[in-house]
């Protein structure tokens, strides 16, 4: 019973993951054509899933990643390869911009033709201020993209939704401002100097674009202020991009590598092909993520029980561990020299799961929990 509630949550997690992987695919695939069809494909449908999943999505793949800030060292040959590209401490102010980006994204695709004058210009004006977020995150992250070193994936994947704010916006303004234009231009002339002159501006595409740019100005003033209330800097949404390293825009330099000293025979081994050792997911060793497969699992489980049983015995093993294991560690250098490691602990570890086995009342809970942080 239990074998079968593990498949079905092995199955329920592949179908998840696969989902998630697809899905942003798929809609940017919209997306694109619908900037360009004239007669886009369920519109309503794509442009809805885009900004409700979209940020979602975004969200997701940033805890999952879980860079630290320029300030901390990183550790050598471990995700994450790289510092995070946003600094922690400014993002308040850049999520209350995305924020009005987004709801002026929505309204002016789904309320456009209800929105009284003020309300669309500042939408407008979220709509130049979210753009130009978007372009200088594509920006920062690409660099690496280009250059085909860039790791892990779900960073690239990252990249997605803002591309897409670049796919819709432009479609977006078009079916807003050919509607408010015609609008504007069908009203009766008026003889009073400002109801005129704001008929002349707001008869033309450009006028709109230009009303909302002026208007982002104060706009942004007032945000500003009211954040720096709460402790935000005033420029703190330039220096979220330039309190960084490791990006385009990054101007701090990070502290040195450390070399990670709890690369032991099982981790380096767990480091080789993938298709051989069969990582099964991200860990914790120390308070810093680790890749894990089930034979470091194993070997682990077996040192705890082994600690419980026999405390004297596993402090002998442990310092011969450590003063020997270390060592002959850093001489596996290579995926093929940690496979070759691997199935030398084959034997090994089928030892340690026959102990966990006999000895232990719940050997599989004790497995699992192994590197979890619990």
């Amino acid at each position: 019973m239990e074998d079968l509630i593990s498949l079905f949550y092995f199955l329920l997690g592949s179908i998840l993951l696969i989902i998630l992987l697809i899905i942003p695919l798929v809609l940017t695939c919209f997306n694109i054509y619908n900037l360009f069809a004239r007669s886009p494909v369920r519109e309503d449908l794509v442009d809805g899933l885009t900004f409700v999943l979209g940020p979602a999505f975004m969200a997701l793949l940033w805890a999952m990643w879980s860079a630290p800030d320029w300030d901390v060292p990183l550790y050598t040959n471990m995700e994450p390869f790289f510092h995070a590209p946003l600094a922690s401490w400014h993002l308040p102010t850049l999520l209350v911009l995305v924020a009005w980006a987004w709801l002026s994204c929505v309204l002016i695709r789904f309320q456009g033709e209800k929105l009284p004058p003020l309300p669309a210009v500042m939408c407008l004006s979220g709509i130049e201020a979210g753009s130009l977020l978007s372009l200088i995150f594509l920006l920062q992250l690409f660099p690496h993209l280009a250059r085909g070193v860039f790791a892990p994936f779900d960073v690239a994947y990252m990249l997605l939704f803002p591309l897409n704010v670049f796919l819709c916006v432009p479609r977006f303004l078009r079916r807003f401002l050919t509607f408010q234009t015609q609008c504007f231009q069908s009203l009766p002339p008026s003889q009073k100097p400002l109801p005129a002159f704001c008929r002349r501006i707001l008869s033309h595409s450009l006028g709109w674009m230009g009303a909302g740019f002026l208007l982002a100005v104060p706009l942004l003033t007032a945000l500003t202020a009211l954040l720096v209330l709460f402790g935000q800097a005033p420029d703190a949404a330039v220096r979220a991009f330039t309190e960084t390293s490791d990006w385009t825009f990054s101007q701090m330099i990070p502290p040195p590598p450390i070399e990670y000293h709890g690369h032991y025979l099982c981790t380096v081994a767990a480091e080789g092909h993938p298709r051989l050792v069969k990582p099964i997911r991200k860990g914790l060793r120390h308070g810093w993520p680790i890749l894990v497969n089930r034979q470091l699992c194993i070997a682990n489980a077996f040192e705890q029980l082994l600690m419980e049983r026999l405390p004297r015995l596993h402090r002998a093993v442990r310092d011969f561990y450590d003063a020997h294991g270390y060592p002959f560690s850093k001489k596996i250098t290579t995926p093929l020299r940690a496979d070759m490691i691997y199935l030398l602990m084959k034997p090994l570890e089928w030892v340690f799961l026959l102990c966990l086995y006999t000895f232990d009342q719940d050997p599989e809970t004790r497995i699992a929990l192994q590197y979890t942080g619990r």
